[in-house]
Parts: structure tokens; sequence; C-alpha cells
């Protein structure tokens, strides 16, 4: 009867362990694709513990593409060479979704 339960229940709790879609773009620093960057996403953010994606690196033309461990409100980060920029909100759904943002020297967000 216990195993039951145990079985149940893991099926029920199962799509809440779905990972989001995949969440792609291009890192502009100062107007110029950011090449062999480092992209981080957390979520909910870095200062709360909870599941954080593989980091990614950007490529020549600055792409990026991840997989994020959960949806909704995270934060993304970037670090370049010896630069890690400040965390800002990027949405993350179930589906794909690309992300384009633009970023001054010091690699803050910029609109």
């Amino acid at each position: 009867m216990k195993n039951r339960f145990l079985v149940v229940a893991g099926l029920l709790a199962a799509p809440l362990l779905v990972a989001a879609g995949p969440l792609y773009g291009t890192i502009r620093a100062d107007g110029r694709p950011l090449a062999q960057a480092d992209v981080m996403v957390q979520c909910p953010g870095f200062s709360s513990p909870g599941p954080t994606s593989t980091p990614a690196r950007t490529d020549d033309r600055g792409s990026y593409s991840l997989r994020v461990q959960a949806t909704g409100r995270c934060q993304m980060r970037v670090k370049s060479g010896n630069r890690l920029g400040p965390p800002f909100e990027v949405l993350v759904s179930d589906g794909p979704l690309r992300f384009d943002p633009a970023l001054d020297a010091n690699l803050n967000r910029v609109p």
C-alpha cells in the first residue's frame, strides 16, 4: 500500500520537475557581439538557493543556448574574462525562448 502511494505521489509531482525549454539568443556589449563569455541563469535568483542552469559559452557571434531547470522569474548573469556582470531578470517559459540582452562595457544590462 505504501509503495502504491509513493508511485502515485511521484507521478503527480513529475510535471513539477520538468525543466524549462531552451533559452537562446545573442549577447551584445557596447553594440558588438560578446564572444567567449559565460552565461549563467538561476531561478529564482542568485541570492536565493535554487536550480542553476548549466553555464553556456557564447560563440564568436555572441550566440548562446542553454537549458534552464525551472520556469518563471529567473536571473541571468554574464562573465567575460575577469569581469562578472550583475544579475538581471529574465522570464523563462516551458517553450523555447529567444532573449537578446544588450550590455554596456561593464556587463550591466541596458534598455
